[in-house]
C-alpha cells in the first residue's frame, strides 16, 4: 500500500485514567437529535443491491458490523430497507414456503421492507428536535429506525434505536406495531418463536 506509513505506538503501562469526554455535556434524552443521526452528506449510507442472496447479505452485515442497509437497484434507485432480523427470522422461511423456493434462493428484495411501508421525518424537523422526541416517534411508529428526507425529497440520513441506545448507554426497546390482522398474527408468531 504505497503512500501510507506505519505510525509509532506508545506503551500504556503508565496510563491509569480515561480522558474527559470531549463534550462537557453528556448526551441525554434532552440533547439535540442531530447528535445521533447518520447524516448521508457526511457518511455514505450502507447500501445493498436488491438481488443479493440473503445469506451473502447477512454475511456482509455481520462483517460490516451493521444491522440494516438501504436497498437499491442497479440504477441506484432507493427501494427499501433490509435488516439482519429480516434475513434470519421466521419471515424468510415463510416467504420461501409460500413461493415453494429454497431459502438460499431468496434475495434481499424478497424480504426487505419496501419504502412504501417506511416512515421518514423531514431533516428540518429533526434539526429542532431532541433525542427523546425521536425515541418517542420510533416507539409510536413501532420501527427500529426512521429515515430523514431533505427539502428536495432525497434521503438525507437515518436515526436508529440502536444508535440512540449506544449514545446514551441505555437499553432501548421498540415494539413493532401492527396495522392489519395479518401483521398482528405475524408479530404474535414471531414473539412466540423468540420465547421458544
Amino acid at each position: 500500500m504505497s503512500g501510507f506509513k506505519k505510525m509509532s505506538t506508545v506503551k500504556l503501562e503508565n496510563v491509569y485514567s480515561l480522558c474527559d469526554h470531549y463534550d462537557s455535556q453528556p448526551l441525554t434524552l434532552h440533547s439535540s437529535a442531530l447528535t445521533v443521526i447518520t447524516d448521508f452528506t457526511r457518511r455514505a449510507p450502507q447500501v445493498i443491491l436488491k438481488d443479493v442472496d440473503i445469506d451473502h447479505a447477512l454475511y456482509m452485515m455481520v462483517n460490516g458490523h451493521v444491522r440494516s442497509k438501504l436497498v437499491i437497484d442497479h440504477d441506484d434507485t432507493f427501494l427499501g430497507v433490509v435488516n439482519s432480523r429480516d434475513l434470519t427470522g421466521r419471515k424468510v422461511l415463510s416467504i420461501a414456503q409460500k413461493r415453494n423456493q429454497a431459502r438460499s434462493d431468496l434475495t434481499v428484495e424478497d424480504v426487505m421492507t419496501s419504502k412504501s411501508e417506511l416512515h421518514a421525518l423531514p431533516y428540518s424537523v429533526v434539526q429542532e428536535a431532541k433525542i427523546g422526541d425521536v425515541l418517542e416517534t420510533l416507539k409510536e411508529i413501532g420501527q427500529q429506525h426512521v429515515l430523514l428526507v431533505s427539502k428536495s425529497g432525497g434521503l438525507r440520513g437515518m436515526i436508529s434505536a440502536s444508535d440512540i441506545a449506544r449514545a446514551l448507554h441505555i437499553p432501548v426497546n421498540i415494539f413493532q406495531k401492527a396495522h392489519s390482522f395479518k401483521e398482528i398474527f405475524s408479530i404474535i408468531y414471531e414473539h412466540e418463536e423468540m420465547l421458544a
